[in-house]
């Protein structure tokens, strides 16, 4: 749930609603000012529970009246028949491979995630997020069972006393997306003999598994926060739906490899989820492989300047999709023959603008659809020899992460560096 700080927010996310969350919004002033004048509504209410079967059945009867994307996937208090245990590290046991591509994942850090972390807690609204970087209740250290004034940042809470440490920490976990009902759900392989009950969903050959999270669209009147998350009808509105193409044929791309140990060898989907490749800790992150960037970048020399063409090459959503802070930059320097600046360089900001404050409005928003291309001419400064292209996917500014005391957050990734002269083009993705 996308928001500024001092208020709780985004991502995914999320975005508070999705697991590759985020936040929205600029340091002010103005809000630096509100933040320090008192609160005149109260805040979060806990009351004592009863026990965990009446505690959990009211937090289920009011999570029933909320929408989808405020819900948790799930229950998760005892593990499946079959199953020693809901931890990812006990699935790891046999599923090695998946376990290991699940480790470095954006998914394993969702709940992790310093960004994610420095936000929560500074509003009541935190109920709201945590049931898509902990999709379990189980994960939760509090279940909510109503509202006070009918307003979302003043929930009523009750203590969850089985609250599951372990499995809280590790985000978006198996159990998140495998677990329905206390049974484990799959795509559904043939000459499967697994150890427990696997029931064949179709969710899991659709985008219905992706877009309980990445499909969170929402306002909260008179609040500096929204949900943002439209990837899903993005999605459908592009030449990808209409091919039959979904979430996981970019998001997971297929290996020949056994699903389990002594498995045999099947098409399996990899379970990286690398999205837009900023690690959410330095030097953790699935490889390019995963899913390349969805930035399409060129650039040529003409007479009048450097031609730069940029196309959403790759991505089946809007580039760049989710949380509303993120953006693409694309920089264009000049250089004469011994390497020294010449002219003015340029930029090209590719991403939705937002005003968080007095209340969440979009103000702009210059993304790019599935397939579609901008193109611009840098002007040609004297003394030029070649110039220099470069183009990085952001997550957020400098401003934001020094106001959320992120030292050292990884904010940004460069994705390509392309060298631009009168005899041609080199270069290209240089994203690791």
């Amino acid at each position: 749930m996308p928001r500024f700080d001092p208020l709780w927010f985004a991502s995914p996310i999320l975005v508070g609603l999705l697991a590759l969350s985020g936040c929205g919004g600029q340091p002010s002033t103005d809000r630096q000012a509100a933040a320090e004048t008192p609160a005149e509504t109260p805040g979060p209410k806990v009351v004592p529970g009863t026990d965990l079967a009446g505690d959990l059945a009211r937090a289920q009867a009011f999570l029933a009246t909320r929408p989808e994307y405020e819900q948790p996937l799930g229950v998760g208090l005892k593990p499946p028949e079959g199953v020693q245990s809901s931890s990812a590290a006990s699935c790891g046991r046999c599923h090695t491979q998946i376990y290991a591509e699940w480790k470095v994942s954006t998914h394993a850090l969702a709940w992790k995630d310093r960004q994610f972390q420095a936000e929560g807690g500074k509003s009541g609204n935190r109920w709201l997020c945590v049931n898509c970087h902990t999709p379990m209740l189980s994960q939760h250290d509090q279940w909510p069972v109503g509202l006070q004034q009918d307003d979302v940042d003043l929930p009523i809470l009750v203590q969850n006393p089985a609250l599951d440490e372990g499995l809280r920490d590790e985000g978006i976990t198996c159990v998140g997306c495998h677990v329905v009902d206390g049974v484990i759900h799959g795509p559904g392989l043939s000459n499967s003999h697994p150890p427990h009950e696997v029931v064949a969903d179709p969710r899991f050959t659709d985008n219905r598994v992706c877009l309980r999270c990445h499909q969170a669209v929402a306002t909260y009147p008179g609040k500096q926060y929204a949900c943002t998350f439209a990837t899903g009808t993005e999605w459908a509105a592009g030449p990808y739906a209409a091919a039959g193409k979904g979430c996981a044929d970019c998001h997971m791309p297929r290996a020949e490899m056994p699903v389990a140990e002594d498995g045999p060898v099947r098409s399996v989907p990899r379970h990286w989820w690398r999205g837009a490749g900023i690690p959410k800790v330095a030097g953790i992150q699935p490889p390019l492989k995963a899913n390349p960037p969805g930035l399409g970048l060129a650039a040529t020399w003409t007479d009048a300047g450097v031609h730069v063409v940029a196309t959403n090459a790759h991505a089946g959503h809007d580039l760049p999709t989710g949380d509303p802070e993120r953006w693409v930059q694309i920089d264009v320097r000049y250089e004469d023959a011994k390497g020294q600046p010449v002219g003015t360089p340029g930029s090209e900001r590719i991403g939705q603008t937002w005003k968080w404050y007095p209340v969440a409005e979009k103000v702009g928003d210059n993304r790019l659809a599935p397939r579609a291309s901008r193109d611009w001419t840098v002007p040609l400064p004297d003394g030029a020899a070649r110039a220099v292209v470069e183009a990085s996917s952001h997550r957020m500014t400098q401003e934001t992460a020094d106001y959320h005391h992120l030292d050292g957050y990884p904010r940004f990734l460069v994705t390509h560096h392309l060298v631009v002269t009168p005899q041609g083009t080199t270069g290209g993705v240089v994203a690791k």
